[in-house]
């Protein structure tokens, strides 16, 4: 007899819950661990890179031979819902 399996819900469908608070990302706090944003064009689609430090952005932006004016570097912003705002959602 086979044994049963379960359906996984996939990352970007869970949700953890801490203090009243619903993380969308199941490493908390994203923030935190990736600081730092990338946002530059591929093509005709923009694309979004997070790292860690800055050694690792300017190893990417040399990689990828980015031009300064083509390309924005900002601070990871949290990505946190507060239990009410979900609920004004529903």
């Amino acid at each position: 007899m086979r044994k049963k399996t379960t359906k996984v819900k996939p990352i970007s469908q869970r949700k953890e819950r801490l203090n009243n608070t619903v993380y969308e990302d199941p490493i908390l706090p994203f923030h935190e661990t990736f600081p730092l944003t990338l946002k530059h064009f591929e093509g005709k689609e923009e694309k979004i890179c997070y790292f860690q430090c800055q050694e690792h952005l300017d190893k990417y932006v040399t990689r990828n031979k980015l031009k300064p004016k083509g390309y924005t570097v900002s601070k990871t912003q949290p990505k946190v819902k507060n239990i009410l705002e979900l609920l004004e959602e529903v």
